[in-house]
């Protein structure tokens, strides 16, 4: 191989330049070399772009099975990088690894693969890892991608007149941008930074903040900048400082490091004024109409419902769908969501489940969807007056949610007063449930079920069980039902779906299954307080869906005053 490397190096000096003995007197050997790297980099630079858009043959190593041939393509527009019916793009990629460090290449030995010749490619959901045929075209690979993605990240550029417009940061920092990570060590790595603007959320690699939970610091002022020294200009560093950890990073310039300092800085302004606009928009809908219309949806939401649900595959199925109005837990057979987390509440036919199906298997005059961050929720009931009273009532069961209404203020029967009286329960006798060790059914992504006991560590905000534990604090929902990729590959006679409920961080679930059912949702509901109380990533995702949902609540203010109009003309 060395030789090889060696003999096509010279090849290529041979190749492009031709020096005779008169003219190699006059040239200094220092330009000789610039010219001949200049040359070498221009044609590799071609030569990527042809052969990434024609394709070349890669060895791709997976999770299980042997490393199979496979043909690698880029479009060199997009970005868009697939093999066969597969792919990615280069603008979700956060690091591109020369040599064997991923978690694939950890059980691939030495004598399979070269480390010389192997190279990944990581973005926050996979990696695609590769063996080249030779060192030379590992490179020209790993030099060509990088290439494109900083070409294809830096489209948008940089108003050097304007930095503070807070317009310019949102355009780049929704599309991401490459910037120097620091780490303890002092080694700089190249990561892909983004921000969504309306979360919040900042991404950087594998680690996840929050703008409103940071300190946005110019200068070399953490204790990992300190330990660096000179490496890197004063001028060029800023930090976000969490009560956890610090991101220490480095731009290119001044300005594009003033623009990031400014723009979270605004950004943190904007989101706290919008929560509480949100909050005063939702006191401002609390009418009497929306109360009213909440009390008579409690007389139809509590008694079981036959509604048909259709799936993702566009498969139809018999449900009976209830409501708690006291947590705001929708169920049905096999799952159950909560009212609090829904973006929108939209009728006829608008999602891609129900797009795909003509008038016959689903009719737009019966159908209505609960849409939620990542998947909706599609029924179908049984006449248009089901459909009118459940939509306006979700609507109004919402605002009422946002508010914090004690449902017993609400206008309604002596029945179901005592109803609701008897199945409050006071939180803090709910959360003593937490304190005792409980075994579940534990599920996991390999092998086979296990008996856990699971306790939760109120003080740290920690769930424990018997192999491992994770912290509350990060945690961003609890959902019931077989609703994860862990808990849908279970059979109904492995796990019950009324036993089974999930807790959800960014990176992981937790998949457990109660004994009995009223387990399941004493814990699961008591988990839903703690995390209220406690995880600000739960308060988080709570405030997405609430400016998400805001033009909603305004829509549905404006439908109770009009409740003879017809509700498919107002969608």
């Amino acid at each position: 191989l060395a030789i090889k490397n060696i003999y096509e190096s010279w090849q290529l000096d041979n190749r492009l330049f031709t020096i005779s003995e008169e003219s190699a007197d006059d040239i200094k050997m220092e330009e000789i070399l610039t010219k001949q790297e200049q040359a070498r980099q221009e044609k590799a630079k071609k030569d990527f772009f042809v052969i990434a858009s024609l394709g070349q043959n890669f060895i791709k190593h997976g999770r299980a099975g042997k490393p199979h041939l496979k043909t690698v393509r880029v479009d060199t527009k997009s970005g868009k990088l697939w093999w066969d019916d597969q792919h990615l793009y280069l603008q979700d990629v956060t690091e591109i690894k020369r040599g064997k460090h991923t978690k694939v290449f950890d059980g691939v030995s030495v004598n399979r693969a070269d480390p010389r010749v192997c190279f990944s490619i990581v973005t926050p959901l996979r990696t695609l890892d590769l063996q080249a045929a030779s060192f030379n075209e590992r490179e020209m690979w790993v030099e060509g991608l990088s290439r494109l993605q900083l070409k294809l990240l830096d489209n948008t550029q940089i108003d050097h007149k304007n930095v503070d417009s807070h317009s310019q940061f949102l355009a780049i920092c929704q599309q991401g941008r490459n910037l120097t990570k620091w780490s303890l060590k002092g080694v700089p790595a190249t990561k892909l930074i983004m921000v969504n603007p309306t979360t919040g959320k900042i991404k950087c690699g594998a680690a996840r903040l929050y703008v409103q939970e940071v300190q946005v610091v110019p200068g070399r002022t953490t204790q990992v900048f300190e330990q660096i020294g000179d490496k890197v200009k004063d001028e060029l560093c800023f930090s976000l400082i969490h009560r956890k950890r610090t991101l220490d990073l480095s731009a290119t310039s001044q300005v594009e490091r003033d623009m990031w300092v400014s723009g979270i800085k605004n950004l943190q302004t904007s989101l706290h004024t919008s929560q509480r606009n949100i909050l005063a928009e939702n006191i401002a809908l609390l009418t009497p109409e929306v109360k009213e219309a909440a009390a008579n949806f409690l007389a139809i939401c509590t008694e079981k419902t036959k509604m048909h649900k259709y799936t993702r595959s566009s498969k139809r199925h018999k449900k009976y769908v209830t409501v708690d109005p006291i947590s705001g837990v929708i169920s049905w057979g096999n799952g159950s969501l909560n009212l609090k987390h829904v973006i929108s509440i939209a009728a006829g036919k608008t999602t891609k489940v129900l797009a795909k199906l003509n008038d016959k298997q689903a009719n737009p005059k019966l159908c209505f969807s609960l849409i939620l961050p990542r998947y909706t929720l599609d029924l179908q009931c049984e006449n248009e007056k089901m459909r009118k009273d459940w939509v306006e009532g979700l609507q109004a069961l919402k605002v009422i949610l946002a508010n914090k209404v004690d449902v017993m203020s609400l206008p309604i029967s002596d029945e179901l007063k005592k109803l609701f009286s008897s199945l409050a329960v006071d939180e803090d006798s709910l959360l003593n449930v937490l304190d005792k060790p409980t075994e579940f059914i534990k599920h996991g992504r390999t092998g086979r079920p296990h008996t856990r006991v699971v306790t939760v560590d109120r003080k740290k905000v920690t769930i424990d069980w018997t192999s491992g534990s994770n912290d509350l604090k990060e945690a961003y929902g609890v959902v019931r039902g077989k609703t994860t990729k862990v808990l849908r590959k279970v059979s109904w006679r492995q796990a019950d779906p009324a036993l089974c409920f999930s807790v959800l961080w960014e990176d992981r679930t937790l998949d457990l299954q109660a004994p009995t059912q009223r387990i399941r949702e004493d814990w699961a509901r008591a988990i839903e307080i703690l995390l209220e109380k406690e995880s600000e990533a739960y308060r988080q995702h709570r405030s997405k869906d609430n400016v998400s949902a805001s033009n909603l609540s305004i829509e549905a203010n404006t439908s109770f005053q009009n409740l003879n109009t017809d509700l498919d003309s107002r969608q």
